[in-house]
This record gives C-alpha cells, structure tokens and sequence, in this order.
C-alpha cells in the first residue's frame, strides 16, 4: 500500500511530466479508502465512489495527451461533502436515510465550476446529519442514519467533530487529496482543527451556494479543506465565483482573485493582530503557540499588535432555527426529493421509523417547523441583531485599527456569523488528545490577503504529522 502524501503540487506536476495518468490516481485514491475507510480501521468518511470516475478519468487523461488542459487541477481527483448537489449516478443525501435515494436534478454551482475545470469528483464524503442541525439530543458530530458514524484517524479518544467530518478525515487519511466541505458555523475550522489539517472558510458571498442543501442563507458558505494552506488555495481558486442566483456573490460580481498568487505576497510593514478574550483562561500550550506565531511575525517584518475582548454570548441556534425552515423549505421544493417536499414531511418520514432514522432524535427539525417559516417573528430579528453587533467586533477591530489580519488560538463564532474569512492552520504536532489550530480572520472578501499570513506561519511552523492508520490510538 503506497503512504506517499501528495500536495495538489504535486499532482499537478506529475500529470505534467507524465509520472502518472488522472487514472492512476483514481486507483490510487480508490485502493486507500477500499483499504482504510470500507475495512480495517473503518474510518467511515466516504458516503460513496462515483461509479462514473474511471470514464471521467478517462476522458481527461485524453484531453491532456491531445493538449486540451481546463485548468490547473485538470484531472485531479477530490472528495465532496454529501449535502451537495450532482447530476450524475451519485445521491445528494446529507447523511439521511430521509435522502438515501435521491438523485439531484442539476449540479450545484460549484459542482458546474470543478466539471469545467476538469477536476474528478471521485466521490461524497459521510457528514453530520443535515450538516449537524438534526437535534439537541447529544446527537454526535460525524454520524448520519445512512452510514453510521466518522472515526477519528488519530485517536479513539478525538471527536473528528463536524459537520464537513467525512471530508477532514478523508484528506487527513491520505484517501484524497484535497476535498469540499461547508460551513454554516465552524463546519470547516472545527473538523480542520481535530484532524490536523487546514481549510480556508471563505467569506460568505465568495463561494455560491446554489444546489447546496442550507441551513442559513446568511451564514453557510462552502470551503476547500488540504493538508496545506497551498492545497486549498488551489482548490478554492477553482470553486469561487459570481452566482446569478446567489445574491450574496453579486459583491464579487466582475471580481477577479487570485489565491494562488496570494501564497506568495510579501506580508512586510502589515500589521497583526492577536485577539485573546478577556473571560477565559488559555493554557500554557496555548500561550506558546501564540508567542511563536508573535515571534514569527515580528521576524517576518510585520507590526504585531495585542488586542483583549469579552467573548460575548451569540446564541446562534436561535436564529439559525427560524433560517433553516425557511431555506431547506425552498430546497426541498425546488428538488422535491422522492416525495419529500418541505420540513414537515422529512419530519413526518423521520417518526416512521423512529428506531433507525431517529437514534438520536430530531428536536431541531421540530423546533423549527414550529416558526411560521416566513422570518416574521420579532424574536428572530431581535437576536439576529444583537448577534451581529457582537459578531461584527472582528470587523471593527480590523477595520478602526488598519490591520490586515487577526490571529487566534482559540476559535469562535464571530466570523462565521458575520460572514468574514477564517483560515485554520496546525498549530502542534497531534501526539496526544488535544488538537490545537492557529486561526486567522480577514475583512470580508480580504481572503486573498490572509491566506499570505496563513501560509507563512505554516511554512515556517509546519507542525502537522499524518497519523499511523495501522495504529490508532
């Protein structure tokens, strides 16, 4: 079984030199999940293989010989959450047994964008049911009534947490690349943090969420997750874009960025700045991570600056629950899949067979279906706002003190409510039960520029150790 981890650079360079065809990495890729994921260790992070790849495969490694190249990523395989949409032999489920036999209509958005770049989406990946808002009920991150539970690829003692679960493990596992997750609060940096790798959560508006089953229109976002910075910025380079149908992309409509040149910028005279909250305790591990990160930029010709706020409450759910009816009800009516047609039918469908739909119930579903579905209460909207003047705090910091970035140890909810970009690198070696990540947060559509930050401290740091599949801990 070949262990070689290879950088998109790599697959890149090795299509070019022709070391191996798209094919051969789809045997590749194929044989590790066959060996890792379906037996053995059971890690469970792939929902299915596309039984289409060896022709796409195919297809691509003959456009490349007769010199027709879509892309950068032409013919790379990657993994995509299982709550996206593609028109193709593969099911759109979110982990539900609810959607176990649907077939979406069309492609989402970004699927369209990765077919035109020739990249092959080699399968879907197991998430947390309806990415992570099904119930209160001490439902775990990573399980889905269609498969069962993620496992950890590091230690029986790790939550691989969620909902993006099956897409961290699979790239932390070496079964890909490079994969898709989503994310509507912390679906992408919580999972990157608890398997060692790194993802880029873009600003909301930056990535299209047209075919995508929601949970909020004004939080969720879809996001690439690598074991590098480089890795995702590929990837994400690929799927961003204005969307007609997506009125938070209109703010890039006519934009243009470059995320893989953004590796690269010169990040001397910039400022930065470390947030700490003033509430809570930080450890020793965490109060060296973020000395190192201080020395590493003071080094680097930056103006580093400390900044102390309360972690203020945002009780999120509150208004995600009045969001979700609203979103999944057009989703549901616009793709109507296999006879269920809004909340209330899924809920209806759920309650047949409690035993294996419902293990650990649905008392968010229910909780939403109990608001009127048409954003009219003033409940909604008065603890949206308030969410939004404590989660706008990231903003105002980086924006009254000219910074170019912040950079924590600890992450919250700020961005993911206020729709900034949010990078999470490895910040220790995982040798033990306790992952830590360095985060770092932009203005909104400021992506590009963190990304120069992100990618020095992982250059220079580059903490991450892959683990040892034949010995979990």
């Amino acid at each position: 079984m070949i262990d070689k981890e290879y950088s998109v650079k790599e697959l890149i360079d090795g299509l070019n030199k022709k070391e191996f065809t798209s094919r051969d990495l789809v045997d590749f890729y194929i044989e590790r999940i066959l060996a890792y994921d379906k037996s053995g260790v059971m890690l469970n992070s792939i929902a299915e293989i596309n039984p289409e790849v060896y022709e796409i495969a195919d297809i691509l490694d003959l456009e490349r010989s007769n010199g027709k190249i879509r892309s950068i990523m032409h013919g790379i395989p990657i993994v995509i959450k299982d709550n996206i949409n593609t028109k193709d032999k593969m099911h759109t489920s979110a982990s539900s047994i609810a959607l176990e036999n649907f077939y979406a209509p069309e492609d989402a958005f970004v699927i369209k964008k990765l077919r035109d770049a020739g990249v092959i989406i080699l399968g879907k990946a197991n998430l947390s049911e309806f990415a992570y808002f099904m119930s209160f009920d001490n439902m775990p991150s990573g399980y889905g009534s269609r498969f069962g539970q993620v496992k950890s690829p590091y230690s029986k003692n790790i939550d691989p947490l969620g909902s993006s679960t099956g897409s961290a493990v699979a790239v932390a596992s070496n079964l890909i690349a490079v994969s898709i997750g989503t994310e509507t609060n912390g679906s992408l940096t919580a999972p990157a943090k608890n398997n060692s790798i790194s993802t880029i959560k873009p600003t909301v508006g930056m990535v299209s969420r047209s075919g995508i089953i929601p949970i909020s229109h004004h939080q969720d976002t879809a996001g690439p997750l690598g074991r590098s910075i480089e890795d995702c910025a590929y990837l994400l380079q690929i799927i961003y874009g204005y969307d007609s149908e997506d009125l938070y992309t209109h703010h890039i409509d006519n934009k243009e960025f470059n995320f893989i040149d953004a590796l690269k910028k010169d990040i001397r005279g910039k400022k930065v700045g470390f947030v700490k909250y003033t509430n809570l305790d930080y450890n020793d591990e965490e109060k060296e991570i973020e000395k190192e990160a201080k020395d590493i930029f003071e080094a680097a010709g930056c103006e580093v600056l400390s900044f102390e706020i309360e972690n203020k409450k945002m009780p999120n759910h509150i208004t995600l629950i009045y969001d979700f009816k609203v979103d999944l009800n057009h989703y549901l009516a616009k793709y109507r899949p296999v006879g269920i047609n809004s909340l209330k039918d899924l809920i209806s469908f759920n309650n047949q067979d409690s035993r294996n739909r419902l293990k650990y119930g649905q008392s968010i579903f229910t909780a939403a279906e109990k608001t009127s579905g048409a954003l009219t209460e003033v409940e909604y909207f008065k603890v949206r706002k308030e969410n939004l003047e404590v989660a706008g705090e990231y903003q105002k910091l980086l924006e009254e003190n000219n910074l170019d970035v912040l950079v924590s140890v600890v992450r919250s909810s700020h961005a993911p409510i206020f729709g900034n970009p949010v990078i999470a690198i490895p910040a220790k070696p995982l040798i033990d039960d306790e992952p830590r990540s360095l985060f770092f947060i932009g203005k909104k559509f400021d992506d590009e520029n963190i990304i120069a930050f992100a990618n020095l401290y992982e250059k220079k740091t580059f903490k991450r150790l892959k683990p040892d599949l034949k010995n979990i801990r």
